[in-house]
């Protein structure tokens, strides 16, 4: 998993230093990188939601042929299936696939904010090499906690400390930045700051601070769509309603999110916090566009005209046979 976060990395780096290049801000370019994302997928959400309305269409077909052969699992499961080859629904559209498209991008994204150093601002690997060697006999000397894969997060929010040391590798590592690289680095710490914490440091689950405000708007934020799509999937097939783990895991999505929130550093709940924001609108506004009793008049439509002409091509067939 961390080869795969560091290669994915790389191109997610490039986007986010010319963003960062643009806009001088970090927080505002993990927005821009969110949103570039967004509608980048936005084709497959759109897909899916499309799928997600055809499946509303087949549910009273599908209800029919459960009564039909009530009792027996296979020729329900043999006729739904049949019923989906009809009408060309994929129920891989509606989940796996869209979840197999995100997890590399979320992947990448996240190696991103954990290395805004060697990818954002993008200091020679020597540099780099000999920051993080210094850095780690540094961190080893006082206990801190340091992990491979959040070690230049730690690096900067304990950079003024980390200069300030009078270790020759601290020194020797110093000396190696460009007055380029040690400007920019202190503008990305300025920069990277909200509600007058450093997204850097990670929340203590143990102890209430400021940077509480990132987990609990990280479940709220998450909460959003998923109640949005629990009322909505209710609505639109009842019977739902009466299946106990559809409120789990619908509402498992935002404690998870807050878990997650409490084990990363504050810019990750950020990130989070950001798409959350941007999924909420998304979510609302496709169900608001294709919601199923649009996509299913369009249908109809189609068809309709799909059915004249074939009608027509039959007449003008056996016009030209007599």
């Amino acid at each position: 998993m961390v080869w795969l976060r560091e290669v994915l990395a790389v191109p997610f780096g490039y986007i986010m230093s010319l963003l960062y290049l643009f806009t001088g801000n970090y927080l505002l370019s993990i927005v821009l990188l969110t949103v570039s994302v967004r509608i980048a997928m936005l084709p497959v959400s759109i897909k899916q939601q499309k799928n997600t309305s055809r499946q509303v269409r087949l549910q009273p077909k599908i209800k029919k042929i459960q009564e039909k052969y009530k009792g027996d699992q296979r020729k329900i499961s043999e006729e739904t299936q049949a019923l989906y080859n009809r009408e060309g629904f994929s129920v891989t559209q509606g989940g796996c696939v869209p979840l197999l498209v995100q997890f590399p991008i979320m992947i990448g994204l996240f190696g991103v904010i954990y290395t805004p150093l060697s990818n954002v601002l993008r200091i020679a690997n020597g540099t780099m090499t000999a920051l993080i060697s210094a850095f780690k006999e540094y961190a080893g000397a006082l206990d801190i906690k340091v992990q491979d894969n959040t070690i230049e997060i730690k690096l900067l929010e304990h950079f003024g400390n980390f200069i300030a040391s009078k270790s020759e590798s601290a020194v020797a590592a110093v000396k190696m930045l460009s007055e380029r690289d040690f400007s920019e680095i202190n503008k990305l710490i300025d920069g990277f700051q909200l509600f007058g914490v450093q997204l850097f440091e990670t929340p203590d689950a143990k102890s209430f601070g400021k940077l509480w405000i990132f987990p609990i708007l990280a479940g709220v934020t998450s909460l959003l769509s998923a109640g949005f799509m629990y009322i909505k999937q209710k609505q639109q097939n009842p019977d739902m309603a009466k299946n106990p783990t559809m409120g789990c895991m619908t509402f498992s999505s935002p404690l998870m999110s807050v878990a997650f929130a409490f084990m990363f550093p504050a810019g990750v709940g950020f990130y989070w916090i950001v798409s959350n924001v941007i999924s909420f609108v998304q979510t609302v506004a496709l169900n608001y566009i294709y919601s199923p009793k649009k996509v299913i008049a369009r249908n109809m439509v189609e068809e309709t005209i799909m059915h004249r002409a074939r009608e027509n091509n039959i007449k003008k067939r056996v016009e030209m046979q007599k």
